[in-house]
């Protein structure tokens, strides 16, 4: 086999490693509804934008172990603060669903599953409200 052949799907697995680098795409909400999956160790989306004011969080939890989602503030680097949890769900056990109602603020928040160490493996995600 010619080399240029044989380094061909080398260099496309290569390109698509490249090309799914980076960070995933804000997801929209829609009707003032942020709905969320979680697993081991992961909130989908990852990245969410929504309206300031009240809104409703839908959780369900897909994975094999228990999970929850909280809303926290990002303390601001540098500082002693502790984050603020806007709201947080109850602890979902496999194919659970839960939904909670809130009022948030324009800003950016951080979306974290606190039960364990949960979040060091990973299971966080953003939330931007304008």
């Amino acid at each position: 086999m010619h080399r240029a052949a044989r380094a061909l799907p080398v260099l496309l697995g290569t390109a698509a490693l490249i090309g799914g680098c980076g960070d995933p795409p804000v997801v929209p909400v829609e009707n003032r509804t942020i709905g969320l999956k979680v697993d081991e160790f992961r909130i989908l989306p990852k990245r969410v934008s929504a309206p300031a004011g009240a809104l409703r969080l839908i959780v369900r939890n897909i994975g094999i172990l228990t999970h929850n989602v909280a809303i926290e503030t990002i303390p601001k680097v540098g500082s002693n603060d502790q984050p603020e949890t806007i709201v947080r769900t109850a602890t979902l056990h496999q194919n659970e669903r839960t939904e909670v109602s809130f009022t948030i603020a324009p800003g950016t928040y951080r979306l974290v599953c606190t039960i364990a160490n949960h979040d060091d493996l990973g299971q966080t995600g953003t939330l931007y409200v304008k």
